[in-house]
């Protein structure tokens, strides 16, 4: 595909430890030609069903099947307009399945779909599953959870005379999902443009149970996708596995994509003035007033505007800076995890999280992979635990040495090892 950016994309589902099916579905579109690249681009979708047993898996499934096939025959010019049309048909195709079936009344499905296409990158969404934009040392949730703490906590930013919203019980009530109601608003943002290096993440709720924005930051950015798809799938069930888990990684490679400053990274400006710039503009502020003050006692009348003209923008720029701030300040921590209160902020992009690599996120899967490891020889898993036993060598010595992508790659490898016993 020499007409297109260069991209790497994985895929990983399963069905977790505690369910017997898998209600997770997902798609992976790419176009075959230079002219749909230009006017559709390629396509990831994934879709979380509800319903219970075969209800869910149909309604996710229907809307897997439907959308990318309207998505590349509509009309529509734009592809935000054929996005929106194609998860509005998604909506009524499941719609009508329920309708005439007194068993699957009421089934549903999230959808969360990402487009990336020579315009830049579209994210139509429905539901809690999420998109995420990994970039540089941040990562980005680009998706609005539809559920009744996200709405509330949206209502209690605007009246502060609203109770705390217990997110532990309502996180994942839904608001609104494809199927249960003949129509659907669905959210589409974009298209905003895409940099080199960009990592982006769709996931279903299954993994955002049990594994941090930071964490799925961190592994997304330093591994290659397919290795990342698996490390946070075992990760959700080695903590649980209480849902079925499907992730989605699609990275843009470095060398080749869109370098234009991207519409969403507005917020990553604003963060960077200093808490000193407001102090430092209202005193410069003040010695242009006395400056001015000065010289129009001497009767110098055009310094002495010319200063008031300074002093004056000065003033208004402290202001707008005081604002944006104040933006920062109001803004809800994490609506998840509450230890991450200092991590994260409720903004634009919907959240955003610093990630960094270290030793401590290698220990991290130390820890696991020894929990894991514990387990699997009281269990007598199947494993092959000389291949283990060299993994865990390796990534011990690229502890040591320091060189935690390389550990984290290890440690990755070690706990796929030991699930595969499990399995076997």
């Amino acid at each position: 595909m020499q007409w297109t950016p260069k991209f790497q994309y994985a895929s990983r589902s399963d069905t977790g430890m505690k369910r017997l099916n898998n209600e997770d579905c997902y798609a992976l579109t790419l176009c075959p030609d230079d002219s749909q690249w230009f006017s559709r681009g390629h396509l990831f979708v994934v879709a979380d069903g509800m319903g219970g047993h075969e209800v869910g898996e149909l309604a996710s499934k229907t809307a897997i099947d439907t959308l990318p096939h309207v998505y590349y025959k509509s009309a529509h010019e734009q592809p935000a307009d054929a996005l929106h049309e194609a998860m509005r048909e998604a909506n009524s195709a499941i719609y009508e399945i329920g309708n005439h079936n007194r068993d699957f009344k009421r089934m549903g499905t999230t959808c969360s779909s990402l487009v990336i296409c020579a315009d830049g990158y579209l994210v139509g969404h429905v539901g809690d599953s999420r998109v995420y934009r990994v970039r540089d040392e941040r990562i980005d949730q680009l998706s609005f959870d539809h559920t009744v703490a996200w709405e509330q906590k949206l209502r209690q930013r605007r009246n502060a005379q609203l109770e705390n919203v217990d997110t532990e019980k309502y996180g994942h009530v839904l608001t609104r999902c494809l199927g249960p109601d003949p129509t659907v608003r669905v959210d589409i943002e974009g298209p905003f443009q895409y940099l080199p290096g960009d990592v982006f993440v769709l996931c279903s709720d299954g993994l955002t149970k049990y594994l941090s924005d930071i964490e799925i930051g961190v592994y997304a950015k330093n591994m290659p996708p397919s290795e990342a798809a698996k490390l946070l799938v075992n990760m959700a069930n080695l903590r649980g596995g209480g849902d079925n888990c499907t992730v989605v990684i699609v990275r843009v490679s470095k060398q080749d994509g869109v370098v234009n400053l991207p519409i969403t990274a507005e917020y990553q400006q604003i963060s960077t003035y200093s808490k000193w710039a407001q102090p430092l503009l209202f005193l410069a502020t003040f010695i242009c007033g006395i400056g001015a003050g000065v010289l129009s006692y001497f009767q110098l009348a055009i310094p002495a505007a010319m200063l008031g003209f300074l002093a004056t923008g000065l003033l208004l720029w402290g202001f707008l800076i005081g604002r944006q701030r104040q933006r920062f300040a109001e803004a809800d921590n994490d609506l998840d995890s509450p230890d991450e209160a200092s991590a994260t902020v409720f903004f634009r992009p919907y959240r955003t999280a610093a990630i960094r690599l270290s030793l401590s996120t290698a220990d991290k899967l130390r820890e696991s992979a020894t929990k894991l490891e514990a387990t699997a020889k009281e269990g007598k898993w199947q494993c092959n635990w000389s291949n283990y036993e060299a993994t865990v060598q390796q990534a011990e010595a690229a502890m040591h040495a320091k060189k935690y992508r390389q550990a984290l790659l290890d440690w990755s490898k070690a706990i796929e090892i030991l699930f595969s016993g499990m399995s076997r």
